[in-house]
């Protein structure tokens, strides 16, 4: 109904009267305006004609100025135009007179300009997919427009409009304040009627461009949101049925639960057409991988419903997007590699994802500036040779594995290595593969080269001039310590796990050997300070191998507090050189515990020594303590026990003199021969528990000749007993201040005899008395 200018009705020029499906419509702009879309207002009406009822109705609010400056308080300058039918949002041209039959304006009638639709449909028509995003949100507000098509699928219009149809009954307004395009609902009595049907009608309904919108895989996805988010809200049962109940008597009983059984069916047909993928990794598997390229693309899938963040990074309101949708349920994400680690987290605010990206930032080769080898949850493959020069430092950070491929080797050649792990974070130097890689290799470097909690294992030799083992040093300085050297494979000669040659000094703290096919430690000439080694299972296939051997030391030697057992030649071999071997226990060699030979003066304090096995075919194998060809030993507080020989002086090479021990407080039992030695050689014992003959005492101030009850020598176990006769049986006079364990002497009245000192603890439980209070 229209009225003349003159004769407005309540301030209305006009008056929309729908006599048809008056709760379907009522319902309609309801939820449009109450998803917050711009709608008409509604109301329930009887309509008088000169005072004579006409019938009921339901007046609709005219989409017009009126309705802008309502709508649009504050942004109400816009152009209005109704869609009639073939408004399909296809560019027609630059030509205004192409677009007016379609676009009938609502306002601003003297401007006359069209510009803004011209610019709207060639945007959403000619922008290339790359871009298209972009140009259309700057013509029009897409998060709106796809929030409008949300609820056409929800209420499944078939009135026409855009959603399904050829682009009739909406009404695009061109909002000042951001210059871009709303869409305005208009006409539904064709809805609320097939709860079943798919939210793609379009795709087979409405206009190309209408189908490119909601195809574009950033829009599907709003559209996917707006869906489920107004299916649970908005449109939901709780919100629904209220309203449905509160229409007034003019909309039928039946009418109202055709409504009803709409909304509850076509909730489910909704979420049941809603992607229901989950968040996940498909690059590599989702596994963590390396790669040599400094930028990386990762891709996975994911739910319509949720934007995808990396590391934080995300969203899809804001362009340009750090993360990409190819598909509606697919995402991409492309990022710099600035460092070795990259780890990225993915999240979509339900489930979390993560994936570390190593990248290939050292393989190897000859350094030509001081480099760090970055902490690194993935081993770095070595392909070629390491080689630090001299004045460049080579620094690997705790938690770096370097795996080398065979033949490849680390050589410090007058540089400096420094490679300090932690007991948390080891450093592993290893192989690649099954092969064998040629050890780290220290050539005239006197830096203070460290290597600390560190792995180092599967090595041969691979340079011969000089020799590479596990670890070698020549003529250089290093430091070994609370590391684990394993797995040598020995050559002709053997590979040994740590070798120190040509003046070198050698520092070599708390680390376990074992399983090596050559000696566990050699060291010739130079300065070697070994304690609190664990040095065990080291033998080769055909060669006799040593647990420590010292020969032509410049610098008497230390040697303290290492357990070394279970060697296929001694325990410990010096020859020409001079040491101080303290605390430490030595046992099931195939050999000597302790070979001293050729002019080598040492000091033996402390030590255990036991089951040593010896060959058949050799007279003088299976000592404890062997001192020969002019070597001098003094020997204070050491057991030695359950081997062929205890101590044997002799001569091992003609011509070069006999062996020549002073033993003090010192046990020797229990062996074949407790002490022996040729006519050579020369020995004084005092304050000593051993076998002199067939069951006598051996001459000298002190001695004892009694079983000393050892505790549990079957199990290594050479403590004392408290009524031993060697407790409190040996002398003050050069006496060591604690024993082999550590525990301070003397530990009673007197200094005791061996390599143990006897203590005792007590546990005095106390009654326990409950009291009420």
């Amino acid at each position: 109904i229209k009225f003349r200018d003159e004769h407005e009705f309540n301030e209305r020029e006009r008056i929309n009267l729908v006599s048809d499906e008056l709760g379907r419509e009522a319902m309609a702009h309801d939820l449009f305006r109450r998803a917050g879309l711009p709608a008409p207002d509604t109301r329930f009406v009887t309509l008088f004609v000169n005072e004579e009822r006409q019938g009921d109705y339901l007046d609709i609010e005219q989409v017009d100025n009126e309705f802008v400056r309502a709508h649009f308080p504050d942004d109400d300058g816009g152009n209005l135009y109704r869609g009639v039918d073939r408004a399909d949002l296809s560019y027609r041209g630059s030509d205004p007179d192409a677009y007016r039959p379609y676009y009938v304006k609502k306002n601003n009638y003297d401007a006359d300009d069209y510009s803004d639709v011209i610019a709207l449909t060639d945007a959403l028509t000619n922008s290339p997919d790359e871009t298209f995003r972009a140009e259309a949100e700057a013509v029009a507000d897409m998060w709106q427009w796809l929030r409008w098509f949300a609820l056409q699928a929800i209420l499944d219009n078939h009135e026409g409009a855009l959603w399904a149809g050829s682009g009739d009954d909406y009404f695009l307004y061109h909002r000042p304040s951001d210059d871009r395009f709303v869409l305005i609902s208009w006409d539904h009595d064709t809805l609320f009627l097939f709860p079943n049907h798919s939210v793609w009608e379009p795709n087979w309904y409405a206009p190309q461009i209408v189908q490119r919108i909601l195809n574009y895989p950033y829009f599907t996805r709003w559209y996917y949101q707006h869906i489920a988010s107004i299916a649970a809200n908005e449109f939901s049962v709780a919100e629904m049925y209220p309203r449905i109940d509160a229409l007034p008597a003019v909309v039928s009983e039946g009418d109202r639960d055709e409504l009803k059984q709409y909304v509850a069916a076509r909730i489910p047909a909704l979420n049941s057409q809603i992607p229901q993928t989950r968040l996940s990794i498909t690059t590599n598997g989702g596994q963590n991988f390396l790669t040599k390229q400094t930028e990386v693309t990762l891709e996975g899938e994911c739910s319509p419903l949720r934007d995808v963040y990396v590391n934080g990074e995300g969203g899809t309101l804001h362009v340009p997007l750090r993360v990409q949708y190819p598909t509606a349920t697919t995402w991409r994400y492309t990022s710099t590699l600035p460092r070795r680690d990259n780890v990225f987290v993915i999240t979509d605010g339900l489930d979390s994802r993560t994936i570390t990206v190593y990248r290939d930032i050292f393989h190897g080769g000859t350094l030509t500036e001081d480099t760090t080898i970055p902490t690194s949850g993935y081993p770095y493959v070595i392909s070629e040779n390491i080689v630090v020069p001299e004045g460049i430092t080579l620094t690997i950070e705790p938690g770096v594995t370097l795996q080398f491929e065979g033949e490849r080797f680390l050589r410090v050649e007058g540089g400096r290595l420094l490679a300090e792990g932690t007991a948390a974070q080891p450093i592993v130097l290893t192989r690649r593969d099954s092969g064998y890689w040629g050890g780290v290799l220290f050539h005239r470097s006197r830096a203070d080269n460290r290597i600390g909690h560190a792995v180092i294992e599967y090595t041969h030799e691979v340079i011969s001039n000089p020799r590479t083992h596990g670890v070698s040093a020549y003529n250089s300085r290093v430091t070994i310590a609370d590391s684990i050297l394993r797995h040598t494979r020995g050559s002709d000669h053997g590979c040994n796990a740590v070798i120190a040659d040509w003046n070198s000094t050698l520092y070599l703290l708390r680390n376990e050997i074992y399983q090596i096919e050559g000696d566990g430690v050699h060291a010739t000439g130079g300065y070697a300070f070994i304690q609190g080694n664990h040095i065990h299972d080291v033998q080769h296939p055909v060669w006799p191998v040593e647990g420590i051997e010292l020969s032509d030391m410049v610098t008497p030697a230390i040697v303290l507090d290492n357990h070394v057992h279970h060697v296929s030649d001694d325990c410990m071999d010096l020859n020409h050189s001079s040491a101080l071997i303290e605390r430490n226990e030595l046992h099931h060699c195939g050999d000597k515990g302790v070979s001293i030979g050729h002019p080598s003066s040492t000091t033996l304090v402390n030590n255990l020594i036991y089951t040593c096995v010896g060959k058949d075919e050799d007279p003088f194998s299976g000592t404890g303590i062997a001192v020969k060809d002019s070597a001098v030993s003094r020997i204070v507080n050491n057991t030695v026990s359950d081997s062929r020989y205890g101590i044997y002086l002799y001569e091992g090479h003609t011509g070069h003199g006999g062996g020549k021990a002073t033993v003090v407080n010192s046990i020797v039992w229990d062996n074949g021969v407790d002490l022996a030695l040729d006519a050579l050689s020369t020995v004084t014992v005092t304050y000593s528990t051993l076998a002199f003959g067939a069951g006598t005492v051996w001459p000298g101030e002190g001695n004892v000749f009694a079983d000393p009850l050892f505790r549990d020598p079957q199990n290594g176990n050479y403590r004392l007993q408290e009524d031993s006769p060697c407790v409190d049986a040996g002398t003050e006079v050069g006496a060591p201040d604690v024993d082999v364990r550590g525990v301070y002497r003397p530990h009673g009245e007197g200094y005791d005899q061996g390599a143990h000192e006897f203590f005792e603890f007590f546990s005095c439980y106390l009654p326990l008395v409950l009291r009420s209070h």
